[in-house]
């Protein structure tokens, strides 16, 4: 390897550049397009306990299954949402 390789004047336009690409607005741009990024509101969740009878737990957790739903909670939730 010689010594021609580290040019001077190529390393002064290489950090121009670096500097350049850094101050450019399109790095502003980026950052605050990942700031506005919308993401969902999330309430905090509450534990709560009630009392049902052993078969209207069942049909719960036979509904939420058919339906789709990870867990009865989750359908309960769905359900109360909708009203």
């Amino acid at each position: 390897m010689s010594l021609d390789t580290f040019n001077q004047k190529k390393d002064e336009e290489m950090r121009e550049s670096y500097e350049t690409t850094l101050k450019d607005s399109k790095k502003d741009n980026a950052a605050a397009f990942l700031k506005n990024i919308s993401r969902k509101e999330v309430e905090r969740k509450r534990s709560v306990t009630f009392s049902i009878t052993e078969s209207q737990l069942n049909k719960m957790d036979k509904a939420a299954r058919q339906n789709g739903f990870k867990n009865r909670s989750e359908f309960l939730a769905s359900i109360i949402d909708a009203i």
